[in-house]
């Protein structure tokens, strides 16, 4: 009986808001620091609230206070962050932290389908080590970065690192906050989004998904699956599987997520990715797939996988004419799908 394989050979978590429930320590903890320097100081302003504390989370702790106390100079904000930070170790000690709802669960089922597991977060190594051994979030993930980490200058850098790190890009981001977006679009990921009201009321997310609850990630996630489950089901007796597909429309990811679920079908087929130009194998037992995608994706994708502006220029200029050219219409008799949400793809039917 064919069983098919998850989805995605990696998942990557922000780690504040998504795994780790922050409210329920750093707030207290900012609070009681801000006072203490308040106090030494004789500064005698308002104490940000619960909910302004909440927004600085995810941020770089640098950021955060520029914002909260831009009244202050750099040096005194350094001490508050400081003393913020002591207090947040106080408590995370005496066992204030706490996985999120649901995150246990999902993880586990994503270890047991050796799906290989990552944190990006923008936070310092000593509060990265407390949550990876401290609140033994090291049982699941594989491998965590921080702004600390060698070579490491912000979230994108992270998330490039671990797909560097894993050898793979069939890997998706989930996050609370639009910088964990940003940091996925960045380098041509998809992201789902999962907020907690951290970033506040005002910040709304585009995404490839939006849940409610961590709960909902592991259904939203198989919805590629059942896509590639109904390929790998009509494929049938083929014996060569042609992809093909404008540029940046995912067809090499596609292809190698097809790939496993045609060797867990022990299907025998074999699949290969052809260019705008190409010839395709015209006898019988090829089987076609073709992708299609929104040009503000495909753009997004150049970007996000290239260097500068230079991959999206040659991809407006050069290489969708010539893809348009080769390409006027779909191949005949082609399975189409969507593939402009690579987290939700929609299988289309035939050309």
């Amino acid at each position: 009986m064919f069983v098919s394989p998850f989805p995605f050979d990696t998942v990557l978590f922000d780690l504040d808001g998504t795994l780790v429930a922050t409210d329920r320590y750093w707030p207290d903890a900012a609070r009681a620091g801000t006072r203490e320097v308040f106090r030494a100081r004789g500064i005698h302003r308002p104490i940000p609230s619960t909910a302004d504390w909440l927004k600085m989370v995810g941020l770089p702790m640098d950021e955060a206070f520029a914002v909260a106390f831009r009244d202050l100079d750099a040096g005194v904000r350094a001490e508050l962050a400081e003393a913020c930070a002591v207090k947040e170790k106080a408590l995370l000690e005496r066992g204030r932290a706490a996985i999120i709802d649901g995150a246990v669960e999902v993880l586990d089922t994503l270890k047991g389908q050796s799906v290989r597991l990552g944190v990006a977060s923008n936070c310092g190594r000593d509060y990265l080590d407390e949550m990876m051994r401290g609140l033994g979030l090291d049982r699941w993930i594989d491998e965590a970065r921080c702004l600390a980490s060698p070579g490491i200058g912000s979230k994108a850098d992270m998330i490039a690192d671990l797909l560097h790190t894993f050898d793979s890009r069939s890997s998706v981001m989930v996050g609370d906050r639009r910088g964990d977006r940003d940091a996925a679009w960045a380098n041509g990921l998809p992201h789902v989004h999962i907020p907690r009201g951290y970033g506040g009321l005002s910040e709304t997310v585009e995404a490839e998904a939006t849940l409610d609850g961590m709960d909902e990630l592991l259904d939203v996630l198989e919805e590629r699956g059942r896509v590639l489950a109904r390929v790998t089901g009509v494929v049938g007796v083929a014996k060569t599987v042609a992809i093909t597909g404008m540029p940046f429309s995912g067809r090499h990811l596609f292809a190698a997520d097809l790939r496993r679920f045609l060797a867990a079908a022990a299907s025998g087929a074999s699949v290969s990715v052809f260019e705008a130009g190409e010839a395709m194998p015209q006898s019988g037992g090829v089987f076609r797939v073709h992708l299609l995608a929104q040009e503000d994706v495909l753009y997004r994708r150049a970007k996000g996988q290239g260097v500068g502006m230079a991959p999206v220029e040659a991809l407006r200029l050069e290489r969708l004419p010539a893809y348009q050219s080769a390409f006027p219409v779909p191949p005949e008799g082609a399975i189409l799908v969507d593939n402009s949400n690579a987290v939700a793809p929609r299988y289309l039917g035939t050309a």
